[in-house]
């Protein structure tokens, strides 16, 4: 970042969203490695003239499109902003790959411009709520030792203070027990960077997937050109990028309050439907929280029984108790920010 951080992008449109009159989508353009890249941010009309808000960012493969989520934390007074990531959902171009990822770092270019939207926008605190790889995305942002805009006075006008942080299922970890998990890291690390140039091709739909969407059975209705089925093919490139970014996170500190929200069991492997409902089908939440206990100083932890890897997405109990685990943390929260 740099004192003159508005010069690098430029808002290209402004417009009601797909998602109905009550969301505005605006897109930013920004130079990119090779091309240039677009960033989309989308919020929620209500609570105009609050001063305090929630940004989420998506994980991988993904796009924002949960409208009730929005509406919660409307309900609780904040302001609601979504972030479209480089490359995902919105923000996808014929120019460059779908989820393509030079660095985790990058998408701290995604995340200026969303908060210092929101900054001009009136918001001067910001609890920020990241899933799976968002989640590792904003842990990584935060942990930079320029990431937060109070800790530098001539950041102070351009973004708002990121008070806090929510993390929903994050990818702090590959999906694997902790033991497994440390005697093969070494050979998977070597693996992809070997071979960075290597995808594996995306042909079958995933039985998370089929938790989830009505076409196979599920509850939610999303587009499926932005978050297919079967997944966007995976790039090893991307996978060596997410193994450094775990690395480099775990040999952080961040001493922000932050609530670490996961299914109370992993479901990886199962072979129906009903088995992977019973968990997240997607990540190992041991290795999650080992990890999130080595980087956050200020940690939380709520385990969602039946959770989906998607906390909100999953059935209405679950989803009930994330909301619900949600509004507690930021009500203790809001208290101990009032406390002299």
């Amino acid at each position: 970042m740099s004192a003159s951080i508005g010069q690098h992008w430029k808002q290209v449109n402004k417009c009601e969203d797909l998602l109905g009159a009550d969301f505005i989508a605006r897109t930013f353009a920004f130079s990119g490695p090779k091309t240039q890249v677009h960033s989309t941010l989308i919020h929620h009309a209500g609570n105009p003239n609050a001063e305090k808000a929630i940004l989420y960012v998506h994980g991988y493969t993904d796009y924002f499109f949960q409208t009730g989520l929005a509406e919660h934390f409307i309900h609780l007074g904040y302001r609601f902003y979504a972030v479209d990531l480089q490359g995902y959902g919105r923000s996808i171009r014929p120019s460059t790959p779908p989820n393509w990822c030079d660095s985790i770092e990058k998408y701290s270019q995604d995340l200026d411009i969303a908060l210092a939207t929101m900054k001009q926008d009136g918001v001067n605190d910001v609890v920020i709520l990241g899933h799976s790889t968002g989640g590792l995305v904003v842990s990584t942002y935060l942990a930079h030792p320029h990431a937060l805009p109070e800790r530098a006075s001539h950041y102070n006008k351009a973004f708002p203070a990121v008070s806090g942080l929510i993390l929903n299922s994050p990818f702090l970890a590959l999906p694997f027990p902790p033991l497994v998990l440390n005697k093969i890291s070494w050979s998977i690390r070597a693996l992809v960077s070997a071979l960075p140039f290597l995808y594996l091709r995306a042909k079958k739909i995933n039985i998370y997937s089929k938790t989830l969407h009505r076409k196979f059975g599920g509850e939610w209705d999303y587009r499926l050109d932005w978050k297919p089925a079967e997944g966007f093919d995976l790039s090893f490139h991307w996978l060596r990028e997410i193994i450094f970014a775990q690395r480099n996170l775990a040999n952080q500190k961040i001493d922000i309050p932050t609530l670490l929200c996961h299914s109370k069991i992993s479901t990886i492997g199962k072979s129906t439907v009903e088995e992977t409902q019973q968990g997240d089908g997607v990540l190992d939440v041991d290795s999650m929280q080992d990890a999130a206990n080595r980087t956050f100083n200020n940690l939380t932890t709520a385990s969602i029984p039946k959770g989906f890897h998607d906390l909100y997405l999953s059935h209405q109990p679950a989803q009930t108790a994330y909301l619900s685990a949600i509004t507690d943390w930021l009500k203790q929260f809001n208290e101990n920010q009032q406390k002299p």
